[in-house]
């Protein structure tokens, strides 16, 4: 199986849609989605530059998306205890404060830092887990431990396959070809990879950045019959807009910066 996340174009906060490069972009993505073969089911945030974002595709596909809530953007704000100032404290952590909590690199206790717990992000975070792992479990994917990144699903691999630690040639296997599309945000696409890889989503949001529209897959890994993992095959691929002249947008990236 591949989850496929694709970031909302560049946004217009203030009329909740997307601005006019935003609507080019958008209409780039749909003309790269709709050659995309085997696409099961197609999800998107209630918010309107993610809906806005996906609406060209569907034309094009002529297919329809569900709205999910707990795919709403991860924006709960905080009084930084630093500068006591409201951030989006999730990804708005200034890097001197941030290397100095050792505990936002522990994929348990990243959430337990003070001014984190008393805005509740245990919980809201808890939220995104148990959406997306509810969703997993509709095709046949549950989480074996809730501290452990690791599914059961249908096997897909014999024993014997396993025991030659299962690098297949293509040829050999046919693994689960379903694919999932989920049209969202930065900040809950990185709270959701770090839940399937088992990170601490603060080292994917203060050291990680993927431009509007553009395409980041994970993909199930199955070494033991019956049990996957999920691995980034690619992250915050851009090249329906590179390709065709269109630059990416450095939106959610601190700093004016041109994008390769």
């Amino acid at each position: 199986m591949k989850l496929i996340f694709i970031r909302h174009g560049d946004p217009d906060y203030a009329n909740n849609t997307v601005t006019s490069k935003g609507k080019r972009e958008a209409e780039l993505l749909a003309e790269r989605m709709a050659q995309w073969k085997n696409i099961t089911d197609i999800y998107c945030s209630p918010y309107g530059r993610a809906q806005d974002t996906l609406k060209p595709a569907l034309l094009k596909m002529d297919r329809t998306a569900t709205t999910l809530d707990w795919l709403r953007e991860f924006d709960y704000h905080i009084i930084d205890p630093h500068t006591k100032q409201e951030r989006s404290v999730c990804w708005d952590v200034l890097p001197q404060n941030f290397y100095a909590q050792k505990q936002f690199f522990d994929k348990e206790k990243w959430c337990t830092v003070p001014y984190l717990k008393k805005a509740h992000i245990d919980t809201y975070y808890s939220q995104v887990c148990y959406g997306i792992d509810s969703l997993l479990e509709q095709y046949d994917y549950t989480r074996i431990d809730p501290d452990k990144a690791i599914y059961n699903c249908l096997p897909h691999l014999t024993d014997e396959e396993a025991e030659r630690d299962s690098h297949l040639l293509a040829s050999q296997k046919n693994l689960d070809d379903r694919n999932l599309v989920l049209v969202c945000h930065l900040g809950v696409m990185f709270a959701i990879i770090g839940h399937l890889t088992g990170i601490s989503p603060m080292q994917l949001w203060h050291g990680f950045f993927v431009a509007p529209t553009s395409v980041t897959v994970l993909g199930t890994q199955e070494r033991v019959p019956g049990e996957a993992v999920f691995r980034v095959q690619c992250l915050g691929d851009a090249r329906h807009l590179t390709q065709n002249g269109e630059s990416p947008s450095a939106s959610g990236y601190f700093g004016n910066v041109e994008l390769f």
